[in-house]
């Protein structure tokens, strides 16, 4: 069985041979990962490990196959631009070195401090005619035995990133004018530019893919009532989107969203990511919505791959499986799908090869 038949058997909410695995990594943990394991390329450090899906922006979220930037010129899109979101949203990164590791942060937001719709039509917003997607399809033929996952959208956190957390939220308590202004422009860009790539390359792809956290470690961000108001016109249409092309759709969302998943089937969100352990009970959520919506993760970062032995890592590995293989419809992955510099490499080698010892049906 392919990787890519594994995973859509599993999305059918059937059992395949085995269970699929993803990861995503900084690109310090892919270049430990490579060297501890001796392989060159993306593709050698995914088969090495036994995953099934190649996530189109690159296992590090920067160096992956996406549209050549043909626009005007643009320090935030350099001629090796991999798929950075925060070229779109002319937002700087910078490495910063931590207690924990090395870690990609983000400048301030740059539109925090407008007042008004005027001053945000000032921005200099993205535009899909920037982008030549001919080349796709071609570049993804490499990839044909994967499971291959469009990522990088998102209708409310990336909006977080521009206008700032604390801004936002104020936006939509006390100004709907202004907070429906981002939600639309974000939501309008990245329907467009997916529309683009499924038009020319859908048919290579398995999976959308849309990171926006609702929740914290404890519960929601925002409440049900703003999430119908705000969240879900956009996020049904991006749905929609992926549907039309006989794609399936994946939100990612960190922290204590229970409340939500109801919504979420309801909407036609097909998989659910990362299930966060801290803040949720993965067999509990697969107990009450495993057959109604597939789950990705459930591997505990905070605790078990950062702090754990690795034999704590086989058994929970072990443990998790366990509960979530039967039945198909989950992908083993971490709680948190980027594995940051602080993880040991051996937890992370431990994780895939139990998953790929002890995942057979």
């Amino acid at each position: 069985m392919t990787s890519k038949e594994r995973v859509l058997k599993a999305l059918n909410h059937k059992e395949p041979d085995k269970v699929p695995a993803h990861m995503n990594a900084t690109k310090w943990v892919v270049k430990k990962l490579k060297n501890t394991l001796q392989v060159q390329s993306d593709k050698d450090l995914l088969e090495a490990l036994h995953i099934d899906v190649y996530d189109m922006r690159g296992i590090d979220l920067h160096t992956g196959i996406v549209p050549r930037y043909a626009g005007p010129e643009n320090e935030f899109f350099p001629e090796n631009w991999g798929g950075s979101i925060c070229s779109f949203w002319r937002i700087k990164e910078f490495e910063n070195k931590t207690i924990a590791g090395w870690t990609l942060d983000m400048k301030p937001p740059p539109l925090s401090s407008v007042t008004e719709i005027n001053e945000c039509k000032k921005f200099k917003w993205p535009s899909c005619e920037w982008f030549d997607f001919s080349a796709l399809s071609k570049q993804l033929e490499k990839w044909y035995d994967f499971s291959i996952m469009a990522t990088g959208g998102s209708v409310f956190q990336h909006i977080t990133y521009l206008r700032g957390m604390d801004k936002l939220m104020i936006d939509m308590a006390t100004n709907p004018k202004i907070a429906n202004y981002f939600f639309d422009k974000f939501t309008d860009f990245y329907h467009e530019y997916y529309k683009r790539i499924f038009e020319l390359s859908g048919e290579k792809i398995d999976v959308f893919a849309l990171a926006d956290d609702f929740g914290m470690q404890n519960n929601l961000l925002i409440s049900p009532q703003m999430f119908d108001n705000y969240v879900v016109p956009r996020l049904k249409k991006m749905i929609n989107l992926a549907h039309d092309y006989n794609i399936y759709f994946l939100l990612h969302s960190c922290g204590n969203i229970k409340t939500l998943i109801p919504r979420f089937i309801e909407l036609g969100v097909d998989i659910l990511d990362p299930v966060q352990p801290e803040s949720m009970d993965p067999v509990e959520i697969k107990k009450e919505f495993g057959d109604h919506i597939c789950l990705r993760g459930g591997i505990s970062v905070q605790n078990i791959l950062t702090h754990g032995s690795i034999q704590d890592v086989k058994d929970e590995t072990k443990r998790v499986i366990d509960y979530m293989a039967p039945g198909g419809g989950y992908i083993l992955s971490p709680g948190h799908p980027v594995l940051q510099d602080e993880v040991p490499v051996e937890n992370i080698i431990a994780m895939y090869e139990t998953a790929y010892e002890y995942g057979f049906y």
